[in-house]
């Protein structure tokens, strides 16, 4: 193999794809590169078995060829590369890289060795803005659970709605729960509702993050392909049943109150200073936020709201009630409760396509 190509293509080639070698290598073969050189495009590809990212772009190719090298390595060097033209060469036990500075050379391993990843057949069956994906990601997935002893927790689940051709993206750990719907473009009828990694859908919104090209979605060989441009993430899927949780929804028929989202957000954050648990009293046209903790001290402090229905003081966790907070959009936040020891839900004042539910806790 024979390519050669600019130094910074090259780079963000490989600096994506490293975002799919896992930092825990079970087997050698995983903390390297595969890399392909044929017909005037090179292909780098990482996986760690449960998410694989394949990167493709345009080079000159003098020699078609393929091989697999270790990702940190062929990363820090190609990442410290002065600027310009390099060029990439394997022999039979080494890559080497060529620049105007010097010669580096990577030992090999066998490409044989490197598990097959899965190549972007037919056509996309959704697809959806960049932006907006990311935004339903980052608005999603801190609910996720990083518990692996309950896998079902740890993935979003994507499911369609035909009637108005949306996605919806839920995620929950058992204490709060959050949901968005998406618009989509394509057959939502033909998409399979499924539970994704949310270490993979966080990983696709980075992506989606960086690009002005649409995220586009399938499924093929029982995995989640995402393609964004040049860019394909394939993911394993998670078995098992999702709670069910729209039986969880709170109707929010005895209270409603309306608060400015950063004047909220800042006094939770103030409040957070000296405790995790934190009372929260809905009162006639202000809420106050008061958190004790005996060793260290106290806090209270009011924020204007308008309310409608009774009055009432419920526990929350802090750090999971801001979580919810960040993720509305709009410029006020709606808080619906029922009751003090059942969920309270919070979402965006003009719309319900963002919804955070949070559990409540005791307080002393």
């Amino acid at each position: 193999m024979i390519v050669s190509c600019e130094k910074d293509k090259l780079n963000n080639l490989v600096q994506t794809a490293l975002r799919g070698v896992s930092n825990r290598v079970t087997m050698p073969i995983l903390s390297g590169l595969f890399i392909t050189a044929e017909g005037g495009r090179v292909t780098v590809s990482s996986t760690d078995l449960e998410m694989s990212i394949r990167a493709e772009m345009d080079a000159e190719i003098s020699e078609s060829g393929s091989t697999v090298v270790s990702g940190r390595l062929i990363g820090d060097i190609i990442k410290n590369l002065p600027s310009g033209a390099v060029q990439v060469e394997t022999g039979e036990k080494f890559m080497k890289i060529k620049s105007s500075t010097g010669e580096y050379r990577i030992r090999e391993m066998m490409p044989e060795d490197f598990p097959q990843i899965p190549v972007w057949e037919g056509e996309a069956v959704l697809k959806i803005p960049g932006g907006e994906f990311m935004l339903a990601v980052n608005q999603t997935a801190k609910a996720s659970s990083p518990d692996e002893k309950r896998p079902v927790l740890t993935g979003t689940l994507v499911e369609k709605n035909v009637g108005d051709a949306s996605l919806k993206f839920v995620s929950t750990d058992s204490y709060r729960l959050s949901w968005k719907e998406i618009e989509a473009q394509g057959a939502v009828a033909d998409w399979e509702d499924s539970i994704i990694p949310t270490k993979t859908m966080n990983e696709v919104a980075r992506l989606a993050g960086a690009s002005d090209a649409d995220v586009e979605m399938k499924m093929q060989d029982k995995q989640v392909l995402f393609r964004i441009g040049d860019l394909v993430v394939s993911s394993r899927l998670i078995e098992g049943q999702f709670p069910n949780y729209k039986q969880l929804i709170p109707k929010g028929e005895k209270t409603d109150a309306k608060i400015d989202k950063n004047e909220l957000i800042a006094a939770v954050k103030r409040a957070l200073i000296f405790g995790h648990n934190m009372k929260v009293g809905i009162y006639n046209d202000h809420l106050r936020i008061a958190t004790e903790t005996p060793e260290v001290g106290d806090s209270s402090e009011e924020v204007p709201a308008e309310v409608t229905g009774e009055e009432m003081e419920i526990g929350f966790n802090g750090t999971y009630l801001i979580d919810g907070l960040m993720g509305v959009s709009s410029e006020k936040i709606q808080m619906r409760l029922d009751d003090p020891l059942k969920p309270a839900l919070i979402r965006t004042e003009e719309s319900d396509r963002y919804n955070y539910i949070v559990m409540p806790v005791r307080l002393r």
